[in-house]
């Protein structure tokens, strides 16, 4: 028996606030990951366990609710949370700038070959 597409809703938003509040107490504040060094394993490893007690919370949720706007609520939560937190930690708290890797790149590297005219 599927839930009512009302009460499926509320469930879903319950399911969302669980995300959070395990995403919050797992893993310190947006800012204090902003401000320390990119790409902390500590960080990550919070993520990474946040986000697979996120996973069970969501498929119990879908167990109990057996509903899947319930299931597309909380796992659209879990998406943006976890996305949220892992570009956090890639921020060079320096810059300002997400770290792409292309600073470590030499122009003398790969230099481009010479089209100048002959003669």
């Amino acid at each position: 028996m599927a839930l009512r597409p009302d009460s499926a809703t509320m469930v879903g938003l319950m399911g969302a606030a669980g995300v959070f509040l395990i995403y919050n107490n797992a893993l310190p504040s947006a800012a204090s990951i902003r401000a320390t060094q990119q790409h902390d394993m500590d960080v990550e490893a919070a993520r990474k366990k946040a986000a697979w007690e996120s996973v069970l919370l969501i498929g119990l949720v879908f167990l109990v609710a057996r509903d899947f706007n319930s299931y597309i609520i909380t796992g659209g939560a879990l998406v943006g949370i976890d996305y949220l937190y892992k570009h956090e930690n890639a921020i060079n708290p320096m810059t300002q700038k997400t770290d792409t890797g292309t600073d470590s790149l030499d122009a003398s590297s790969h230099p481009m070959p010479d089209y100048t005219s002959v003669g």
